[in-house]
């Protein structure tokens, strides 16, 4: 057996002579009750997995029962458990709070957003409480949550989001009268993890991709993603706002193109202005071709780009299709297999993992070719901080905003980061 990482839980096991469950660690035995069946449950693993976390967060291990004590309550009649006396576990609570949230965060086509993925990763990072009774989870549970991000490596950013999200649970919670609101309010005073003040890692700032890295991927990606790109790379859209395009929505009255998507990632707010993207001649090049289809028909299409590939690979193909073949392919739409066809449109996901596959094909070409030189991968939303810093050092931070669409030039500021370059062409010319 080998030897358990830094930071790991020791292994529960089984009390062969007792039956029930236990763990050590910091030189004690702790019991976790009686095992139905000889096997260890699932509400006994979180029992450890809490007990563990406490004793990181505390530097000492929690109380252990002695294994007689464990075996008599065993034996005699079982009092009803904490959490029923105490109302709702937090594991309930979760579930309740999950279920609102799939109803609640949806996109106008019906789809979940992002903010319910979170969600669920607050509920797992909840998993040692499990059993544990809502109103009994306070500002120090709430820390040692955060504490066990933390030691798996997770990033400061993320480990206060996961601590916003449990402390906005249970505000709803309060709001629904499942747990008391100054439940909720203790848990408010758990503050976040301040930069350079916690040993979470910080997360690198989101940087614009160089041109020629993009002009270096485009010979991988299929015709319809290139376009996406282009496109994108050209207006500084939104990799959501790009995957929606349709020719109904392109004003095209103008010399330069106006484009409203049918619903933007801040629609949701009350003060919400429409989103516009302006399409200059050069988006308007890349988009010509793609405007001759019907009129609420998505411009950028998967199931034209897999007809694409499909086509090209028949092309290349060196051997003629047998009737095997022709018989297998037949066999592939069937079923499941047959149910995983394309989709009318692009999704931000499937767009960013075609750009994914483009670098890997490009960096195994290279690699063939005996170039040391690899291109790191890169997401669609750099996309649009190179067009920011173009925009800026062209016109401004002003200009740059009303391209971007944002309605506070401080989160232009996140995106345009070419200041210091024009402090330096200042001083070279003035200084």
């Amino acid at each position: 057996m080998g030897r358990r990482a830094a930071g790991e839980m020791p292994r529960v096991v089984v009390h062969e002579a007792s039956g029930n469950a236990r763990v050590r660690f910091g030189g004690k035995t702790h019991w976790l009750g009686r095992c139905p069946q000889g096997v260890v449950t699932p509400e006994q693993l979180a029992k450890a997995t809490r007990l563990w976390n406490e004793y990181l967060a505390a530097g000492e291990p929690a109380a252990s029962v002695p294994v007689a004590e464990v075996v008599e309550v065993a034996v005699t009649p079982t009092a009803p458990p904490a959490a029923v006396a105490c109302g709702i576990t937090v594991a309930a609570l979760a579930l309740k709070y999950l279920d609102h949230a799939e109803v609640y965060y949806r996109t106008a086509e019906g789809r979940t957003t992002s903010s319910v993925d979170g969600i669920r990763m607050a509920a797992r990072a909840l998993f040692p409480f499990s059993d544990t009774a809502a109103v009994s989870f306070g500002p120090k549970s709430l820390k040692i949550v955060r504490e066990s991000l933390v030691r798996e490596g997770r990033p400061r950013v993320t480990c206060n989001r996961v601590v916003k999200t449990i402390r906005r649970m249970f505000k709803w919670a309060a709001s629904e009268e499942l747990v008391p609101a100054e439940t909720w309010h203790a848990l408010e005073s758990v503050a976040a993890l301040q930069k350079g003040r916690s040993t979470a890692p910080e997360l690198p700032p989101v940087d614009e991709v160089p041109d020629q890295i993009v002009r270096a991927t485009l010979p991988h990606l299929p015709r319809v993603v290139a376009a996406m790109v282009w496109f994108q790379r050209w207006t500084g859209a939104r990799p959501g706002e790009v995957c929606l395009l349709r020719p109904c929505d392109i004003d095209r009255s103008g010399e330069v193109w106006v484009y409203t998507p049918e619903h933007h990632k801040l629609a949701w707010r009350e003060d919400a202005t429409p989103r516009r993207v302006a399409i200059g001649a050069e988006g308007q090049k890349v988009l010509m071709p793609f405007l001759l289809r019907a009129a609420s028909s998505y411009c950028f299409s998967p199931r034209e780009a897999e007809t694409e590939r499909l086509r090209d690979r028949r092309c290349q193909r060196q051997t003629p299709l047998y009737r095997s073949h022709l018989a297998r392919l037949k066999d592939k739409h069937k079923g499941k297999a047959g149910g995983r066809r394309p989709g009318e449109r692009y999704t931000t996901a499937s767009y960013r993992r075609a750009i994914t596959r483009a670098v890997e094909a490009a960096n195994k070409l290279r690699e063939s070719e005996g170039v040391d030189e690899m291109l790191p991968n890169w997401s669609p939303n750099q996309l649009r901080h190179l067009r920011a810093g173009e925009v800026e050092q062209a016109l401004g931070i002003e200009a740059a905003n009303a391209v971007l669409g944002h309605t506070n030039i401080r989160t232009t500021e996140i995106y345009a980061r070419r200041k210091l370059q024009l402090a330096v062409e200042a001083q070279r010319q003035i200084g």
